[in-house]
């Protein structure tokens, strides 16, 4: 007798999971990113703001990345357009704060 309700697991991964590992990669560098924020306050030219906003990137990233890629994957197993067009649009500003992070953040005037 074959079980109609079984539901059929899926056998490896898909190119749209590849996509969010490759989003969630950073997450590996948070030890890193710890060491360095420190380094932010050495910098001269940012306001305490900026040095404060800069450290608590730096801090919070790797769990900004992870349920953001777990809204992705949900909005991605109702709408695959939409969670791939969402994806890309999160890695573009997701780069784009860690670009103006590590450019502003570092440079030392």
């Amino acid at each position: 007798m074959i079980d109609m309700n079984k539901q059929k697991m899926p056998t490896g991964f898909s190119p749209f999971a590849w996509a969010l590992a490759i989003f969630c990669l950073p997450i590996l560098l948070w030890p890193l990113a710890l060491l360095i924020s420190p380094n932010l306050l050495k910098n001269p030219s940012l306001s305490d703001l900026q040095t404060t906003l800069m450290s608590i990137f730096f801090w919070v990233y790797p769990f900004i990345l992870g349920i953001s890629a777990r809204i992705l994957y949900l909005i991605h197993q109702r709408n695959a357009q939409q969670g791939k067009a969402l994806l890309i649009l999160s890695a573009v500003i997701f780069y784009a704060i860690l670009g103006y992070v590590t450019m502003v953040g570092f440079r030392v005037a």
